[in-house]
């Protein structure tokens, strides 16, 4: 199997039970709520950190039973924030990519982006106020949303 990467604080972060019981008293009573009952509706929204040179995992040997192993992270690496979204019909919108700093280098760039994507910066390298607008303007115009429009 290959190696992932995690940090040991996120290791036991949630467990089955809390995740049972958020669902059970938190995210069924807002569907209820808000009469959201539709796939296309629901959508899952997450930021994924991505470290330059970091390479995804290695190739190691282990026993059978062992599906899965975690290795630690060098934290002196640079990193930038990809936001993705998608529903759960499938649906995925092109990903918000956060590149620490205060400006883009046109450089950094591969031939193979599409141009639907958002490039942006931060000079924290986090997510800020900012760039959570421009992210949900992009949802929006990726899911022809809007005041008038479901």
């Amino acid at each position: 199997i290959k190696t992932k990467p995690i940090a040991s604080h996120r290791i036991n972060l949630h467990t089955e039970q809390s995740l049972c019981d958020w669902f059970k008293t938190e995210y069924r009573p807002a569907l209820e709520e808000t009469g959201i009952c539709y796939g296309d509706r629901i959508y899952n929204m997450d930021e994924k950190g991505a470290r330059i040179c970091m390479p995804a995992g290695e190739e190691v040997i282990i026993p059978i039973g062992i599906k899965e192993i975690y290795t630690g992270i060098p934290e002196n690496r640079m990193s930038l924030i990809i936001i993705e979204c998608i529903s759960t019909n499938g649906k995925a919108i092109p990903p918000v990519v956060i590149i620490p700093g205060v400006m883009i280098m046109v450089s950094w760039f591969h031939e193979n982006i599409t141009g639907h994507e958002v490039i942006t910066v931060s000079p924290t390298g986090y997510t800020n106020e900012g760039i959570y607008m421009v992210w949900l303007d992009h949802f929006i115009k990726h899911n022809d949303c809007g005041p008038n429009k479901e």
